[in-house]
């Protein structure tokens, strides 16, 4: 090798003229881009994710109040319904049919009134037997002087044996045979007194219903509370009842409901 050659700097062509500080700058600088970019895109998913939540919790928010209004109202219902309703003793309908045929019907406050115009007992005992007075006792009674006709008797329990009628099963109904011993008593004393003809069989007939009204009146044990009297003669201090209010079944409803199952459409108390 010549001992005369002369080494030189050689200068290469470097068009990045950076150092490597800058360059490591930039490369910090793009990645915390990159980051930011990736913290942003996860704080969108998050907040996207909660309002979802969010979303979900308003709707069964919403369900839930909705539920709880229906069971609300739907209790209150029940309620109002059980602090309504006609109470009972038991579960049969007092005075009404343990069978299973009749329906019950709607209760009304009666107060009793005297029969001042002798509609049903004149006081001269001899007009009792007019046509006048015995129209006044057969309005009392429904079409079909309460023989009701029930049908699918397979549908009931504890039916009494049917009376003797042709092709039907029919029975008759109590109200309507209390009447009609009322009836007879009235018929009778006024036939007594008024020396009226009476039918042959009048003393069985009135030991009968002596013992059966007697029965229907315990059974029913009216308890509306009666004060002073005001009709008596003497005045004695005692009670004659017109001054009490009672708790009754519509009559009204009853004669149409018996109408409607009639056996037959005679009205004649006898």
């Amino acid at each position: 090798m010549d001992k005369d050659a002369k080494y030189e700097t050689v200068q290469f062509d470097d068009h990045d003229d950076r150092s490597s500080t800058e360059v490591e700058e930039s490369l910090i600088g793009d990645q915390d881009k990159r980051c930011r970019h990736c913290f942003a895109r996860q704080e969108l998913e998050r907040n996207k994710a909660e309002r979802e939540k969010r979303r979900r919790r308003e709707r069964w928010s919403f369900i839930s109040g909705f539920v709880n209004t229906v069971l609300l109202l739907a209790n209150v219902g029940l309620l109002v319904n059980e602090l309504t309703r006609q109470p009972r003793v038991n579960t049969w309908d007092f005075g009404g049919d343990l069978t299973g045929v009749s329906p019950s019907f709607p209760q009304q406050i009666k107060t009793f009134t005297p029969d001042y115009e002798g509609k049903y007992a004149p006081n001269d005992t001899s007009l009792f037997f007019t046509n006048e007075t015995l129209n006044n006792w057969n309005e009392l009674m429904p079409y079909g002087m309460g023989f009701q006709w029930v049908n699918d008797t397979h549908r009931y329990h504890d039916l009494p044996t049917p009376i003797v009628w042709p092709d039907k099963t029919v029975f008759t109904t109590s109200i309507t045979h209390q009447l009609h011993c009322l009836f007879a008593v009235v018929q009778t004393y006024s036939g007594l007194k008024a020396d009226h003809e009476l039918p042959e069989d009048h003393h069985w007939h009135m030991i009968h219903c002596f013992a059966y009204l007697r029965q229907t009146i315990m059974c029913s044990a009216d308890m509306a509370l009666e004060g002073l009297e005001t009709t008596f003669p003497d005045h004695n201090g005692g009670s004659d009842g017109w001054d009490s209010k009672h708790v009754c079944k519509d009559y009204g409803e009853v004669k149409k409901y018996l109408e409607g199952v009639r056996a037959y459409d005679d009205r004649e108390i006898f």
